[in-house]
């Protein structure tokens, strides 16, 4: 196993939220991203997921007592250069 992703888990999140129109279920995030990180669990999840939102990258809301739903801040300026970037 390397030692490092080639890819942080932070741009995996932001191309899963890109590709499904700017939000989707944290639970549905875990699912994708163990494929690619198998270590990721929910509390490695929330931490990330803190760490964006306090970074005004995403917003999460509690839909029921075990589901978040996570939406990209499309206001943000990293996320209008990165989207300016892959539109090109």
């Amino acid at each position: 196993m390397d030692r490092w992703n080639k890819r942080p888990v932070i741009n995996s999140i932001m191309d899963i939220l890109i590709d499904s129109k700017g939000e989707a279920l944290d639970k549905r995030i875990e699912e994708l991203l163990r494929k690619e990180y198998p270590y990721i669990n929910s509390f490695n999840l929330e931490e990330i997921f803190m760490k964006m939102e306090s970074n005004n990258i995403i917003t999460v809301f509690r839909v029921s007592k075990s589901k978040n739903m996570i939406v990209l801040n499309k206001n943000n300026s990293i996320i209008n250069k990165r989207e300016n970037t892959d539109s090109s």
